[in-house]
């Protein structure tokens, strides 16, 4: 890989894209509480970029080298035994998934946003975001530096 596309920069860009959707998704939750019927929206990828994140480390280290030199890779062997049946390679195969609870009835009109929840995960997913964002301008001033030590 180049300098620009690092493995840790392309983690945190797809961190940053699943929490700019589950932002989206509890934006929605708390615009449509007083909506009949409504089932909030949830958003999962850490799983897979786990994942990701672990085939890659694995990748990298000599032990898990088959016989033919190629680094050994997961296998689902049943629909849905792993990671929800998203099967993940590499880190190009992470996608944010959006997931509306079933069933989940906090009132009784069938809705199931509770408001102070859902501030909570906004607070929290609020302060993922900046401190990813602030990992991500960090590697890219690293990458600006050694740019222009290498052009003077």
């Amino acid at each position: 890989m180049d300098l620009v596309s690092s493995f840790t920069n392309e983690v945190v860009n797809k961190a940053l894209d699943g929490s700019s959707m589950r932002h989206t998704a509890i934006a929605s939750n708390l615009a449509n509480v007083d909506t009949p019927g409504y089932q909030k929206k949830q958003v999962s990828f850490e799983t897979q970029l786990e994942s990701a994140i672990q085939i890659h480390h694995n990748n990298m280290t000599s032990k898990n080298i088959a016989s033919n030199g190629r680094p050994l890779q997961m296998k689902a062997t049943q629909s849905g035994h792993v990671h929800d049946g998203v099967v993940v390679q590499d880190i190009n195969d992470v996608t944010p998934q959006l997931e509306e609870t079933d069933n989940q009835e906090y009132r009784n009109d069938g809705n199931s946003v509770d408001v102070e929840t859902e501030m909570v995960r906004l607070a929290r997913n609020t302060q993922r975001y900046i401190a990813l964002n602030n990992v991500q301008g960090r590697l890219m001033r690293g990458t600006r530096d050694v740019i222009s030590q290498t052009d003077g």
